[in-house]
């Protein structure tokens, strides 16, 4: 039974997706040569749906023995015993991270949306930075209560 749940939703990313897709395929319609197959126009459409699906939600679980965040569809799942969790604290990160994931010498960053993260070291000395809208919330599930 999770003692904390929380799914953050990112509104912005599939409204300028929709909006990408209007103009495409109104340019499509209106300036594309007969010949042309309209799959030259649906395939970058269908891969940039797929992704936008993907990192327009992010959930994050706490159980009394694991943290678990994943990414829309359940995609990039990661699960992290408590146990395995040296520190947890609020940081920042800098307003171009964006959204995804983002690999770094020393840690790892989860986002669907600027703003707060959460820190969390590991004993291995690997530190994941866990996007989030409910920081606080989430520091307290993992018993490190914001300062």
């Amino acid at each position: 039974m999770p003692r904390y749940h929380h799914r953050q939703t990112n509104i912005v990313t599939p409204l300028i997706f929709a909006a990408i897709a209007a103009v495409a395929i109104a340019g499509w319609t209106l300036f594309a040569p007969a010949k042309l197959p309209v799959a030259i126009l649906i395939g970058p459409l269908a891969f940039i749906a797929i992704a936008v699906a993907i990192f327009s939600t992010f959930t994050v679980t706490v159980t009394d023995s694991e943290l678990t965040f994943a990414f829309g569809l359940g995609i990039m799942r990661r699960r992290v015993p408590l146990t395995d969790i040296v520190s947890a604290e609020r940081s920042s990160v800098p307003s171009w991270y964006s959204v995804g994931v983002k690999v770094h010498p020393g840690h790892i960053t989860y986002m669907v949306a600027n703003g707060p993260v959460v820190a969390v070291t590991l004993t291995e000395g690997m530190a994941l930075r866990i996007g989030t809208n409910d920081a606080d919330g989430l520091l307290a599930a993992l018993g490190k209560p914001a300062a």
